[in-house]
C-alpha cells in the first residue's frame, strides 16, 4: 500500500486522472486533490479571506473538479484546468455574497507583492503595511483582484493566468497593471 501511494505520487497529472477516471482508481482521486489541495485553498483564502465560507469553497472546487474532470481535454495543464475551476467557482460565490466578503483576514501573504525591503523594517511596520493593502485589495475589482494574486502571490506566468481566466494576454496584463495602479492611488491617499 505505501510502495502504491509512492508510485501514485511520482506520476503525472495526466496518468492520475485516467487512473481515476477510467479505472476508478479511489487513491489517484486522493493524490490529485491532495497535490492540488494546498494551492487551490492558498488561492480562494486570498481572494476571498481565510474563513469557513473560504473552505466551503475550497470544497466546491474540488466538487466541481469532480463533475468537470471528465471534459479535461489535455489541451493546457491540469493545474490550468483547476485553476480555472477554482476562478469560476470563487468567482461565483463572489457574485453571489458579495456583501459579506472580507479579503483574507491575514494579510502577511500581501507582503509577498513588491516586497523588496531589507530584513530592516520591523515586524509591526510590515504588518501595519499589510494590512493597509489587504485593504487596498478589497477596493479592487474580483476581476483585477484574481489576475494580481494569482501573478504576484501565486508566481502563475501570464499566458497560464489567461488560459484559466479565459481572457486574452493583453486583457490579464492589463487587468494586472490597473490593479497595481489602482492600489498605488488607494495607498498614497493613505499615507
Amino acid at each position: 500500500m505505501v510502495k502504491e501511494e509512492r508510485t501514485l505520487a511520482n506520476l503525472d497529472d495526466n496518468i492520475l486522472v485516467d487512473l481515476a477516471l477510467l479505472e476508478k482508481n479511489q487513491k489517484a482521486w486522493t493524490e490529485l486533490i491532495n497535490r492540488y489541495y494546498g494551492k487551490v485553498s492558498a488561492t480562494v483564502y486570498r481572494i476571498i479571506g481565510k474563513s469557513a465560507e473560504a473552505e466551503d469553497v475550497v470544497q466546491e472546487v474540488f466538487t466541481e473538479m469532480a463533475k468537470a474532470i471528465k471534459i479535461y481535454k489535455r489541451d493546457s495543464l491540469f493545474s490550468t484546468f483547476l485553476y480555472r475551476i477554482a476562478v469560476n467557482t470563487t468567482y461565483k460565490y463572489i457574485q453571489k455574497n458579495m456583501n459579506r466578503i472580507e479579503t483574507a483576514e491575514e494579510p502577511e501573504f500581501f507582503l509577498q507583492i513588491g516586497d523588496k525591503s531589507s530584513g530592516s523594517e520591523s515586524s509591526m511596520m510590515k504588518q501595519e503595511r499589510a494590512q493597509m493593502l489587504n485593504s487596498a485589495m478589497k477596493k479592487l475589482s474580483p476581476e483585477k483582484r484574481f489576475a494580481l494574486t494569482l501573478y504576484e502571490v501565486e508566481g502563475v506566468p501570464l499566458k497560464e493566468i489567461s488560459e484559466i481566466l479565459k481572457q486574452p494576454l493583453q486583457t490579464v496584463w492589463s487587468r494586472i497593471n490597473q490593479a497595481k495602479k489602482e492600489l498605488y492611488e488607494i495607498l498614497s491617499l493613505n499615507m
